[in-house]
């Protein structure tokens, strides 16, 4: 037996390292056009050149953006700005950056990034005993080999800044910390349609979490009205919508692993059609109101609580993106504890099949760059979904 679980380890490493080989190369071929500005960090810049421009009002201005861009970028196929489509309290964080040229700011960002994975992964180990029992190059490389927190750093996305958050979040919430979780989760509202609900999942069973959330989340609201004046966050929105509503690419059905995207891809089905609408509404609804009840009912541990809240979060969410997986890296996490026999955990087919398709990179690419259609990584979120809310209660780790 102990040769078996040594050879299992083994098994699981390499995998984990062929994985991080894949996104490693992957960086390296796209290093050339990273060096002209096809990432996202683009818009991040952006803003903060705005902002320090004295241009705040010209900050959900695409003219404006794209003539900003024009002057660190050089991107021949773009023929308008890749947008700041973020609230305007984010603008300032990166206004530090500015005083660099775009690519070694984007180095200094990208080098932030690994420290607050690296952070997370630590915090995680030393906070929760399934994760202590695991070898701290094994949890790295699963930190690694997960594409859509590779994809998130290689973007110089803020993803990455929100997952630190998150754990901090779950960290607080294991040790009763409700109303310090709840400061954390609104330290992350530049991304709102993902920690809205995360903070409704968690709030249903530990209120206090609104003690900490709602005094941050003001806070970020006054400085966007600061910077942009009363209309600031209402052109914000307006600005989302439109977009949204353009049907551009990189935001189109075709995109996002979510309800929406699934719903759109039916046979019949118009993607601007009402019944598109009430069918995305009627779906998210039942999701949403099942995890509502299941965390609500159950006594299941903060991680299983936090893993079901982000799984929902993503499939509900109406903008997602490969990226925005990543806050899945501490439910893939756990799962690698599971796999390797942690505490005696039982594993069976399909849990090595489910870990073996989270980290799968070439199917990441596939599915994203190939066929361009990551949408139906969605299915695979809708089965671990619902391995969770069927999963007997209460749970010490993720199904």
């Amino acid at each position: 037996m102990p040769w078996l679980a040594q050879q299992r380890k083994f098994l699981v490493a390499a995998f984990l390292l062929a994985m991080t080989l894949c996104n490693v190369a992957l960086l390296v071929r796209v290093t050339p056009l990273l060096r002209k500005g096809y990432q996202d960090f683009t818009i991040f810049y952006t803003s903060a050149r705005l902002l320090r421009n004295g241009q705040a009002s010209a900050l959900y201005d695409l003219a404006a953006q794209y003539r900003m861009q024009l002057t660190f970028t050089d991107v021949p196929i773009r023929h308008g700005p890749l947008p700041f489509n973020h609230p305007p309290f984010e603008a300032l964080l990166f206004v530090p950056f500015t005083v660099l040229d775009y690519w070694p700011a984007y180095l200094v960002w990208t080098a932030l990034n690994v420290v607050m994975l690296a952070v997370s992964v630590a915090l995680l180990r030393r906070h929760f005993s399934q994760l202590a029992a695991v070898s701290p190059l094994v949890l790295g490389l699963g930190a690694t080999a997960f594409f859509p927190v590779a994809i998130g750093i290689v973007q110089g996305q803020d993803v990455i800044l929100l997952l630190f958050l998150f754990v901090l979040a779950v960290i607080s919430l294991d040790r009763g910390n409700d109303a310090v979780a709840g400061a954390f989760l609104a330290a992350g509202l530049f991304r709102p349609q993902l920690v809205v609900p995360l903070v409704v999942f968690v709030a249903i069973r530990r209120w206090r979490v609104l003690v900490g959330f709602t005094p941050v989340a003001l806070v970020l609201g006054a400085i966007s009205v600061a910077i942009m004046g009363w209309r600031g966050p209402l052109d914000y929105a307006r600005f989302v919508l439109h977009l949204e509503g353009t049907g551009a690419r990189a935001f189109g059905p075709q995109a996002v692993p979510n309800l929406r995207g699934l719903v759109e891809q039916l046979p019949g089905i118009s993607p601007s059609g009402q019944g598109a609408l009430l069918l995305i509404l009627a779906s998210s609804l039942l999701v949403f109101f099942v995890t509502l009840r299941r965390i609500h009912n159950g006594r299941d541990s903060v991680i299983f609580l936090s893993v079901l809240a982000a799984v929902t979060t993503i499939l509900i969410s109406f903008h997602a993106l490969v990226y925005d997986v990543s806050l899945l890296l501490p439910m893939v996490l756990f799962l690698l504890s599971r796999i390797l026999g942690v505490a005696g955990a039982k594993i069976d087919g399909w849990t090595i099949l489910l870990m073996i398709l989270l980290f799968l990179t070439p199917l990441y690419v596939f599915l994203w760059l190939v066929v361009d259609g990551f949408v139906w990584f969605a299915l695979l979120l809708l089965w671990l979904y619902l391995r969770l809310v069927l999963t007997p209660g209460p749970a010490e780790v993720p199904a």
